[in-house]
């Protein structure tokens, strides 16, 4: 989860384009990811329309994919008794599509034309048109934009249900389109260049630091505990690992998960039952102001995902809101926090069998000294400085 700066205005300029972001996630999904900061940080000078995900996942009909599909189906037809969970920034507006979320040949031609139907003002709109896109599937639309900007934060066709054959196909016809490819970790940088785009920035992740670093407390009024925030899922976390944790913490401290359960596909509900048993507790859903508030008094984040084709392409942007919180970091071995731990030394990585054994020395008291270095390792990895990167890249491109 992440926290949210207060917007600012507008700048007294014309936009600098008109840009279409297409999304992986829903507007008001319960975790603000890259795309919501982005789309948030490109509106302070662009006009920006988000178009809320087309579904590559394939939905179920389990409760959580059911009431999704139902409030898509409500927003699409302009129910405004819909509450809003997130802030629209100004300058921007939000799409809800109503596609089929199976992307091969036989319904190609009806969601192109339910697609196009959605993101006419877009269409109509002067230009430079920019497509922004965190998906591949865009079915066609990069051919009315004068700058298209492949966002690719994942490994999208690793991931349990995606539709690996429509993402490759995407990205295919992307590589020759697209201007900039950004990718959020090596891994993903590696796909991209396997795949051709030609030209591939490598800007991994970060946090809205300024939001945790306020919440923060001083060492004296910490706790021994141990926080995760984040999607509470079988595919990505390490449950065994957690368990381990939630043993280790036990009789020192508290083992707190904060976040929703199984976002993306799975239950996560006998996983939780266990953990609680163990001595965990879970906080829910948390809003940004509220989980800042939870990382300040804590000691240690941890990271215990499980290293599979999916995870090796993450950049946890969790890592910066718990180092911006003050806390220590404790990590598996994820080729991006890997990396960074070689230059931090507030990050530490350990194999799944080592890692709970590292908690104890991590536990320990340390002084504000030690707080405020980790607070200080985070401060150039906020959105104030990546917004300010992302519009500079979108003028430099466009102008042309």
């Amino acid at each position: 989860m992440t926290g949210s700066a207060p917007e600012r205005p507008r700048v007294d300029e014309a936009p600098v384009a008109n840009v279409l972001m297409l999304g992986t996630a829903e507007w008001d999904s319960p975790i603000a990811t890259n795309q919501h900061y982005v789309a948030r940080e490109l509106a302070r000078t662009a006009n920006v329309t988000f178009v809320e995900s087309l579904g590559l996942r394939r939905p179920t009909l389990r409760r959580d994919d059911v009431v999704r599909m139902a409030s898509r189906v409500r927003r699409a037809l302009g129910d405004r008794d819909v509450p809003a969970q997130r802030p629209r920034p100004p300058g921007a507006r939000i799409v809800s599509p109503l596609v089929l979320p199976v992307h091969r040949t036989p319904t190609y031609p009806v969601n192109r034309a339910l697609l196009r139907r959605a993101t006419g003002g877009w269409l109509r709109s002067s230009r430079p048109r920019v497509l922004w896109t965190f998906t591949p599937v865009t079915y066609g639309l990069e051919e009315d934009a004068d700058l298209v900007i492949y966002h690719c934060v994942d490994l999208l066709a690793t991931f349990p249900g995606v539709d690996a054959v429509a993402v490759a196909r995407g990205e295919r016809s992307l590589s020759s389109r697209t201007a900039v490819a950004v990718a959020t970790s090596t891994a993903v940088q590696e796909h991209l260049a396997t795949v051709g785009f030609p030209r591939i920035d490598l800007l991994p992740n970060v946090a809205d630091v300024s939001v945790f670093t306020a919440a923060s407390q001083a060492a004296a009024q910490r706790r021994p505990d141990v926080l995760f925030s984040g999607n509470l899922t079988v595919h990505k976390l390490d449950l065994r690992l957690l368990e381990s944790i939630a043993a280790a913490v036990r009789g020192k401290g508290e083992l707190l998960l904060a976040g929703p359960l199984a976002a993306g596909g799975g239950s996560f509900d006998a996983e939780l039952r266990q953990l609680e048993a163990l001595g965990a507790r879970h906080l829910g859903v948390l809003t940004p102001d509220q989980l800042a508030e939870t990382a300040g008094t804590c000691a240690v984040g941890v990271i215990p995902y499980a290293i599979n084709d999916y995870t090796r392409g993450v950049s946890p942007l969790k890592c910066f809101e718990y180092l911006s919180s003050g806390l220590a970091v404790l990590s598996s071995p994820l080729p991006a926090v890997t990396e960074l731990a070689r230059t931090n030394p507030h990050v530490t990585v350990a194999e799944a069998d080592d890692l709970p054994v590292r908690l104890p020395a991590l536990l320990q008291p340390v002084t504000d000294a030690v707080v405020e270095a980790r607070m200080a390792s985070a401060a150039e990895h906020g959105w104030e400085g990546r917004g300010a990167l992302l519009r500079d890249l979108l003028l430099t491109e466009v102008a042309p």
